[in-house]
Order: C-alpha cells, then structure tokens, then sequence
C-alpha cells in the first residue's frame, strides 16, 4: 500500500465546530464577529481585535454572526473533559444557549500563550486547567456580555437591558447576540465588567461532553491520526541501553527510504535511527531489522534495579539531606519519639513507573525550505508551546513555525515532554518538502520513558500515649529529582520530590521532612500526580501504623490528628459513604487514606478480600470523597476518579520498570499489566464543594495504595502489612 493510499479527510478535533482555526480567526479579524481574549501573567500581548478591552490575550471567545459561540481553550483535552468544563464557564457567563456552544483548542502562538506564560509557555498539567484559565475565561465572557448590550443600546433598543439564551432583550424587543457582533467588536469597555448573580444553567450540572460524539463516530483527531497528502512514515529504534549512543550504522533495510540518526535532546549525541518508510508499519519492521552497533556508557552496571535500590539505602544512611519543611520545635523531636510515646520506624519503597499511554508517541512534521522556510508540527503534546521552541531551536534561523495541538490519547505527563517532538523535528528537517510522522513503536515508549521515580522513604513517628496525638513525625525521602535533570540546581530542594509529604493536614509537633537526591541516570519526569504519589503511599501507611499500634480506629484516628476543617468534612463523608461503621462482610476488610493537594482535599477507602489460594487481591469498592472548591461538571469528576483509581489498582499490584546493566526489562503490556473489566471495583464518588476551585485529575490518584495497603493489613494483620510497591512484581497478564 502506497502512502497516498492512507491519506483521510483532515476534519476538526471537535465535530460540532463547523470552522477550522484559521477561517475562525481570519473571519473574525474581517469583522465577521466578536472576538475577546483575557489576560494571564505574562502571557504575550493581545491581537488588535482585542486591544479595545486592554487585556492581554490568552484564550478567545468568538461570536459569529451565525449565532455560533466558539471557544478556543488554551488547555489541551487528554479526556479529562476540559473542553466541556471551561465552555460550561463561559457559556454561564454569557448566557447562551448550549447547542450554539463550539469549542476547539486555541491556537498556538502568541496571542494564545506565547512562550512568555513561564518556562514551558502554555501546557497542561498539575490539574491547573480549571484553575488556571476558568476563572479569566469567565471574565472575557463578562466582558463579551457587556459589550453585546452596549451594542444593543447603540442600534436602539432601550430601557432596562438583559442578557439570556443569546439574545438581549429589554422585554418587548431582542437582538440576537450574532445579530449584534459587529457592532459590540466595536465597543470599548472602561474596564472589566462585573460577574452575573444568575442561578447558574450549566456549572454544577453534568452536561454532554463536547468531545465525545467526535470520538464515537472516528472523526475526532489524535495526533495518530493526522494524514497530509504524500506524507511518509518513521519508526525509531534507540540504544537499548539508558544512555547509549550510536556507533555504526549498518545496511539500509528493505523498504526503507532513508536513515536518520537522531538525539532525544538538544546538544546530544544521537542515541536513536529513525528509519523512514512508505507506511509506518514498514518503518517499524526496517527499524527492527536496521543493524545499529551502539556506544554503551561506562555507568551502565550503576544502572540496575538492584544497585539503584543499594544506593537509596546507603543515602538513607550516609547522606546529608536538605530540610524540606520542619517546626519551630524540632529539637524536641528525639524526645517526642522516646517512650513512654508508642512509636514506629518504618520504610517505604515505590519502584520507577512507565506512563503506558495509550496513544503511542507521534508526531507530525512538515519543513519546507525557503526565505524564509516553514515547519509545521502537528502534535499530541501538553506543551504546544514548548513545541515551538523545539523546532526553534533546531530550524534554520528565521524559519516559520506553525504547530497544531491534536487531542491527546492519554498523557500523564508524558507528552509534556519534548523528546519524541526533538526526534520528529530532525526526521523533518531530513526530507525536506514531505510530511512525516514519526511514531515511537511500543517497545520503545516503554523502554524510553521519562520514568516516575523510584523512592525510599523512612518515618519515625510517635503517638502520645496519654493523648492519642502525634508526638512526633520524621519523615526522610530518597528519590532522583526531576527537577535536577532539567537544569535545575542538584543540590537544591526539588519541590515535586517532597510533595505529598510537606504541608500535611495533620497537627503533629514536632516535625522535620528531609530530602535526599538520588544521582541514578535513568530519566525521570512527571506522572500522574507526581511526588504524591509517591509521598501518600508512604505517609498514610505510617498514619495507619500509628493508628494500629494504640488500637485506634483508622478514621477516628485521623479524625483526632486533624486540624483542616475541610478535610475533617471530607473524612466523615467518606466515614457515611463506605458505611465504616458498618462491619464489612466477612472475609473482607477496609481501609482508608486521605491527601491534600492540587487545590482539592480527597480521601478513600478501599474494600477488599483475598483468595486465599494464589494470594490475589480483589477489590470490592473504592468510595471516594472529594472537595474540589466548585464543582463545575460532577460526571467528569467521577470520571477522572473512575480512571484514576484503574490506574492506581496497577501502580498498587503489579506494574514497575526495571533494569539490567542500564536495559528496560519491561517493553510492553504483557508485563505492564492493567486492571481487567473484570477487576474494576464498584466505584462511589461524594463530591464537596468548599470555595475556590480545585483540581481532579491528579488527586485520585494517590489515595489508593495506600487505601488498599491499609485495607490489606487489615485483613490479613500488620505482620504482613505491605511496605513496597507493587505487592506482586513481575505479574504478567497470564499471571495474578
């Protein structure tokens, strides 16, 4: 099959949106509609449509004379729902009906982010969507309003004026608000308009998801899905070992076009061949069979499982660490772990995480030379804007950069990453005048990722044995630090390392939470949830051991130890929703853990039994509380808490990277095992709503193993309480 063979119609990532991004701007900008931005922190300057509102622009809002009501999101939807919630926003806002309601990701310059937004520009991450550009998008809809009655005053109509269901209405006439839109991109506002006190039509209720008919009937875009007409196809092979470069290159393969060495980072040597072909599967059949010798690093003996375990415990033991966070007491703290306290001295261990997104790594590029040349990236990326600055940096000077952010097939952090854009980018600039796409086979999105982090934690902690209360906590924390292998300062603090464990909701005094770096090679970077992942598992497993070792009921515990009122209201909804007080079947047994972060309070508890037999752990039910502020979609909040809790039942049974000599043991699903249908527990989610706005995606995560680790001491007593993550390494998909 020949590559014009495999070309498809280019459609919008949303079906609903009948315009592409460059007729929506470009019919704005003619005076075809109202166009109005809002300002962020250093986000770059507004386009000349919007200067009359004096804001910077970060995300626009576009009313067509056609009653359509586009809003262009400066998040990008990974299937969080995004697109629905920040509409639900805006359409609040400005009062409109929801079926004229389109929504499309903005565009990636400038005006829409810029690289002037922080050090990545615009990306999407840390559950800050809703928290980052909610609350201006709901100010430029304000504005959009006042601008749209302004309007219907200068073409007469008069008297007490109302905005509702796209119409302004002074209750004997309406003007429709595309009837309008001329006019109102006229008017200038003395300043930001006031938010409506209307009851709120669609914040708070569960409305359809606007990316989801796109997806259902295969017209919604992924970056794997992006054809261009005569385009070529890459696969990419890199060194099997961590840190290894190419050598030799041997004979072109059968239908290979072209061989191009490659580097995963700016000023690399190349460490990877992308092999381009006529399809991607002949790119990916040449990249297997392509003979590569390849330059193997002196360290990579250091970079083995077990030697990169061996040196957490020596730094544990040897190291200085930096002080993450500590009390005004903390030279009491040998004294609050002296008996008569009842104390604990526990160790926590977490193995490095692939991300295993379902989306393999892709990226498509288009260079055309020329004075000046172009480059055009079409990518599922969480960062578009770092995007432009990978091509940047690799272009001839003075070369036109143009990147499209696709829908994202699963992200996690992973496609915040610029490697696979880095490698796409050469490939492009290698074939000249052509299309290409280039797509990480499996085995290599397995074996080259930017891996959570290992980690060990040690805590010592007391309770009082006159009082019940924590009488000391000593948290110390080994784990490599993203930050560091990203320029950052390595001997500083790295605050992603120690999230989860610092600014706990507990009372506890004295304290002290110490970091220490672990200097292993193998990459790392964010995933899911990040250091709380991490840090929970091991913070609320030694809550629990406290817990058990005065005989105190786990939630009654937490209760007494807690000073956070919202968390105290999370806990006893979580206490009615799971029935605690409620003996559990017999055979089966609870357990709880509640985190703090991401703007959201969220606690769980997981009910479960074993099989006796084969030791297999089934999961009946996860109830989970959540106080996430203001609840702007609750379905996709249970959504996002449905996903997380598969991807942590993973994490908590059986998924880990290992290494041999520097080589990934783990390539693919076979021995990365996800949770069955089957296996999915029952799933009860009560949501809070304290003020602010909180983030989802990131929250339901962390909760979970150490629910389950609760739950499966319990069950089968503290003598074989669970401390190291996952409870049955090396479980492939015929295993456990």
């Amino acid at each position: 099959m020949n590559a014009t063979a495999l070309i498809r119609p280019t459609r919008s990532c949303v079906q609903r949106v009948g315009l592409t991004r460059r007729e929506l701007l470009v019919r704005a900008a003619a005076g075809g509609g109202l166009m109005v931005g809002f300002s962020l922190p250093g986000v770059g300057e507004s386009l000349a449509q919007t200067a009359a509102t004096r804001y910077r622009l970060s995300t626009w809002i576009v009313i067509g004379n056609d009653e359509s009501i586009v809003l262009q999101i400066p998040a990008t939807e990974m299937g969080q729902g995004i697109m629905t919630g920040l509409a639900q926003v805006m359409a609040d806002e400005l009062r409109v009906a929801w079926n004229h309601v389109k929504v499309v990701h903005a565009t990636v310059d400038a005006a829409h982010g810029g690289t002037n937004a922080g050090p990545w520009g615009r990306f999407t991450g840390g559950s800050l969507s809703t928290r980052l550009f909610a609350p201006g998008i709901r100010q430029a809809a304000a504005n959009a309003r006042e601008m749209l009655v302004a309007a219907a005053k200068s073409q007469g109509l008069s008297g007490a004026l109302t905005a509702s269901n796209g119409f302004i209405s002074n209750g004997s006439k309406s003007l429709s608000y595309g009837t309008l839109a001329s006019a109102a991109a006229k008017v200038v506002l003395p300043g930001n308009a006031a938010l409506n006190q209307y009851p709120r039509s669609f914040v708070g209720k569960s409305v359809a998801r606007v990316d989801i008919p796109a997806k259902v009937n295969g017209s919604a875009r992924f970056g794997i899905d992006v054809f261009l007409p005569g385009m070529v196809f890459a696969a990419v092979k890199h060194c099997p070992t961590i840190g290894g470069t190419v050598g030799n290159i041997g004979s072109k393969p059968a239908g290979a076009m072209a061989m191009v060495p490659v580097s995963t980072q700016p000023g690399q040597q190349a460490n990877g061949v992308a092999v381009v072909a006529a399809t991607t599967w002949d790119a990916m059949r040449a990249a297997r069979s392509l003979p590569v010798n390849w330059a193997l690093p002196i360290d990579a003996a250091s970079n083995d499982t077990a030697a990169i375990q061996a040196r957490a415990v020596w730094l544990m033991n040897h190291a200085t660490p930096v002080v993450a966070a500590q009390s005004a007491n903390v030279s009491h703290l040998s004294q609050g772990l002296a008996a008569p306290n009842v104390a604990i001295d526990s160790s926590y261990s977490l193995p490095f995480l692939a991300h295993a997104a379902m989306e393999p790594l892709n990226c498509t590029v288009r260079y055309t030379p020329g004075s000046p040349g172009s480059c055009e990236i079409w990518a599922p990326t969480q960062a578009p804007d770092a995007v432009t600055g990978t091509a940047r940096s690799l272009c001839p000077a003075g070369t036109v950069i143009k990147v499209t952010n696709t829908l994202v097939g699963g992200g996690f952090g992973r496609k915040f990453e610029q490697d696979f854009i880095h490698e796409a980018v050469q490939v492009g600039l290698a074939t000249p005048g052509t299309a290409v796409k280039l797509t990480w086979p499996r085995e290599e999105d397995f074996a080259h990722d930017q891996f959570r982090p290992m980690a060990l934690s040690r805590i010592r902690a007391a309770v009082s044995a006159s009082t019940g209360r924590i009488s000391a906590w000593s948290h110390r924390i080994v784990t490599p630090s993203i930050s560091a292998q990203r320029g950052a300062d390595p001997g500083a603090l790295d605050a992603s390392a120690v999230d989860g464990a610092v600014e706990l909701p507990y009372t506890m005094s004295p304290y002290r939470v110490e970091y220490i770096r672990h200097d292993t090679t193998i990459p790392v970077g964010y995933w899911r949830s990040v250091g709380m992942s991490i840090n929970s598992f091991a913070v609320e497993s030694a809550i629990d051991e406290l817990a058990a070792a005065v005989g105190a009921d786990p939630i009654q515990f937490r209760l007494d130890n807690l000073a956070d009122q919202r968390m105290i209201d999370v806990l006893n909804a979580l206490k009615l929703l799971s029935n605690w007080s409620t003996a559990p079947l017999p055979g089966r047994a609870r357990g709880v853990a509640i985190a703090k972060g991401f703007g959201s309070w969220v606690g769980q508890v997981a009910e479960i039994s074993d099989n006796g037999s084969s030791g297999a752990v089934i999961v009946h039910r996860v109830c989970t509380a959540i106080d996430v502020g203001t609840a702007i979609n609750p379905d996709a909040i249970k959504g996002q808490i449905e996903g997380a809790v598969a991807q942590a039942m993973a994490a908590t049974f059986w998924v880990r990277q290992t290494f041999v000599n520097g080589v990934p043991q783990v390539r693919n699903f076979n021995r990365y095992r996800p949770v069955r249908l089957q296996e999915m527990p029952q799933i009860d989610v009560r949501i809070l709503q304290g003020g602010g706005v909180g983030g989802v995606g990131e929250p339901g995560v962390p909760c979970v193993a150490p629910a389950i680790a609760n739950a499966y001491a319990r069950l089968r007593g503290e003598a074989q309480r669970k401390r190291s993550l996952p409870f049955f390494p090396g479980t492939t998909l015929g295993g456990l």
